[in-house]
């Protein structure tokens, strides 16, 4: 399995700003995680950094978070 750090950035609609937590996670297969870890009546676009991390912006019932994955 390969080891990720993930910057969760999840929208504060009262304050305007993005509230974010870090951790690490195990995955062979970011796409299948994702699918695990939000609503089915989410979207969600997936785009590969410059950098080679790996973002996915997410929009549930208009809350919007973006999860982004760097291979440790």
């Amino acid at each position: 399995m390969k080891q990720y750090e993930l910057i969760r950035e999840i929208q504060d609609m009262c304050r305007g700003k993005m509230d974010s937590n870090i951790t690490e996670i195990e995955t062979d297969d970011l796409d299948t995680y994702m699918k695990e870890h939000i609503s089915r009546a989410a979207t969600c676009e997936k785009t590969v950094l410059e950098n080679g991390a790996i973002c996915y912006d997410v929009i549930t019932n208009g809350l919007k978070e973006k999860y982004t994955f760097s291979e440790i």
